[in-house]
């Protein structure tokens, strides 16, 4: 482990990253990506030229993040220790130049970075005034790479997100949360006023005034530019995060959840991604990086839909979470069919109707034919099954519960009668007797 070794300059630096099942980073509270960039150096210049080649980096509000390539004979280093998933607080950076010009091949963002005492990365107030270290970030990408780290390091070192206040833990109800954040979305100045000109019909009438023109400059001031949009995003992500704290308080300290709050619970559970990945911030990677996204966003619904969604409905719960930031379909397909180069622990399906649909990798066809073949018996006896009763008994969409069932009369597990009632699907005993 790197407490082991206090020799080497970049287990000292540089603090573990968590990563999901797909290799993306698990952010902070209030945490949002700026950029990524492919093809990054770490170099630590102090400690006998150490070098930990060709990873991802990404700029957060809060971070630089640094992935080691997934295959180990892409992350050659130049000292014994291996290369790590590792990241480096903004507030430990006391400042930073560019090295890019004609006669440098490679283009450098030099970081000088603040350490404690213990070897840890520290803000100026903790650290020492005499332990500085420098980390260069070569960058080996793209032409563009140097350009767009330099410009989202700058703003987000001007922005010092990491001071503000956290989501703090409230233990309040929904209904009083709900109270407290439209309270606040008032403003203090709209509950100082109380006299005489705020009584009777011109004062409601003066207040519903004042309260138009705040939200006027509230919409103006969040779509001015993109630091106040990232503002706004982050305060409806911690209104919805807020939400959801309650909600399973609620849920755990009550005997029973009634079926609206358990209504409630299953839209909060899509609403709100922090950090949206786009375009403007993976670049060449915005498809691996919404796949990735995607797979850990669909963990939760899979659970709860049976291990299967149909993609029309994912491409509605996941634009949903994006907010603003929705991805086309051509796009969504293009990520969902990444799972098995991502190592995602689901897939894309396509049956033979054209139907599209994420599946978990534990579905297994023979055990729903197993469950179907239940279904279609009832005290020993056969009864027929349709879509409706599909869907309902294994909690799917009708539309999969369709598919499910011609898939299972194409392999012979079910035959069809289409007669007076519709057409329903029974179990097919001809098959038993061909075994004998």
């Amino acid at each position: 482990g790197w407490a082991s070794d206090r020799s080497i300059m970049a287990a000292l630096v540089l603090d573990d990253l968590v990563l999901s099942a797909s290799r993306r980073p698990e952010l902070l509270e209030s945490e949002i990506e700026l950029c990524w960039v492919q093809s990054a150096d770490l170099e630590f210049d102090k400690h006998k030229g150490e070098t930990w080649r060709n990873g991802t980096l990404a700029v957060t509000s809060h971070r630089l993040l640094w992935l080691k390539p997934e295959h180990d004979a892409d992350h050659q280093t130049t000292s014994s220790a291996p290369a790590r998933d590792c990241s480096l607080p903004l507030s430990s950076i006391k400042g930073h130049r560019g090295v890019n010009s004609f006669f440098k091949k490679t283009p450098r963002v030099i970081l000088s970075v603040w350490r404690s005492a213990e070897g840890r990365p520290a803000c100026a107030e903790a650290a020492q005034a005499e332990e500085l270290d420098e980390v260069s970030v070569a960058l080996r990408g793209p032409s563009g790479s140097y350009d767009t780290m330099e410009k989202n390091l700058t703003l987000a070192l001007s922005r010092q997100e990491w001071k503000r206040a956290p989501l703090r833990k409230t233990g309040l109800t929904v209904g009083e949360t709900y109270a407290l954040a439209t309270e606040r979305q008032r403003g203090a100045t709209s509950s100082a006023r109380v006299g005489a000109s705020a009584a009777g019909i011109g004062g409601l009438v003066r207040k519903q005034r004042e309260d138009n023109l705040r939200a006027d400059k509230s919409i103006d001031g969040a779509f001015k530019d993109l630091a106040a949009l990232m503002d706004k995003a982050r305060e409806m992500v911690d209104l919805s995060a807020k939400l959801k704290e309650a909600l399973r308080e609620n849920a755990e300290s009550a005997d029973d959840t009634n079926d609206e709050d358990k209504g409630i619970e299953k839209f909060l559970l899509t609403l709100g991604i922090t950090s949206v990945v786009t375009k403007t911030t993976a670049g060449s990677m915005f498809h691996q990086q919404l796949s990735q996204q995607l797979s850990d966003f669909l963990e939760e619904p899979l659970k709860k839909s049976s291990g299967a969604l149909a993609l029309v409905d994912v491409y509605c719960i996941f634009n949903r979470a994006r907010g603003i930031e929705l991805v086309s379909p051509e796009d969504l397909i293009e990520a969902a069919a990444l799972f098995p180069k991502i190592g995602a622990g689901m897939r894309l399906r396509k049956f033979e109707s054209g139907t599209l649909a994420i599946q978990s990798s534990e579905h297994s066809d023979e055990a729903l034919y197993e469950k179907l073949e239940a279904m279609a018996q009832e005290g020993g006896k056969p009864v027929g099954i349709g879509p409706d009763d599909v869907a309902g008994g294994l909690d799917i969409p009708l539309i999969l519960a369709r598919e499910y069932l011609l898939m299972a009369e194409q392999d012979q597990v079910l035959c069809r009668d289409d007669g007076p009632d519709g057409l329903r699907f029974y179990r097919n005993f001809f098959r038993d007797l061909f075994e004998y």
